[in-house]
């Protein structure tokens, strides 16, 4: 039960971190950021128990490190879901605030803009380094075009349907 409460503790612990950081300020690079949060906390966890005296038996760590990986992995996956505005999740918002009424295709369209989804995410796959603007248009870098190739692969294992 000590392993479990440990590893649950340091997400936590990562987690407030996250909540405490971006309520001073949301980086730029969120998700960058977000994988140094959840990297440091263990490492300063460590630091402290070795400071205060505290220990962890050696056998103990792989299962503590499992566990807390798994959860983190879990989150950051979740929050990249999340770190933009979501098209399905506005469009619910839009249907719930509307109630008996509804919401008509036009005004649904006047939610889901070129320029609140399609936009950000351009930069933001040109910040992270995956694709360049060029006078044509944007291009996929050779770590984008690395990216794809996996995403293409995962998306055949899952026989993701691009095309709807």
């Amino acid at each position: 039960m000590t392993l479990l409460l440990t590893a649950v503790g340091l997400f936590l612990s990562a987690f407030a971190a996250h909540v405490a950081l971006w309520r001073i300020r949301i980086p730029r690079r969120q998700t960058l950021t977000l994988v140094l949060v959840f990297a440091a906390v263990p490492l300063l966890a460590w630091a402290v128990a070795r400071v205060v005296g505290a220990t962890v038996a050696p056998a103990a760590l792989p299962a503590i490190g499992l566990f807390y990986a798994g959860a983190a992995c879990c989150y950051l996956i979740t929050y990249a879901g999340v770190e933009e505005a979501s098209p399905s999740l506005l469009i619910i918002r839009a249907l719930e605030s509307a109630a008996d009424k509804g919401c008509s295709r036009v005004e649904l369209a006047a939610i889901i803009t070129e320029a609140r989804f399609v936009e950000p995410r351009v930069r933001a796959l040109t910040e992270q380094g995956l694709t360049i603007i060029t006078p044509e248009g944007s291009r996929l870098t050779a770590r984008g075009i690395r990216v794809a190739r996996l995403a293409g692969l995962l998306a055949r294992c899952f026989r993701i349907n691009e095309g709807g």
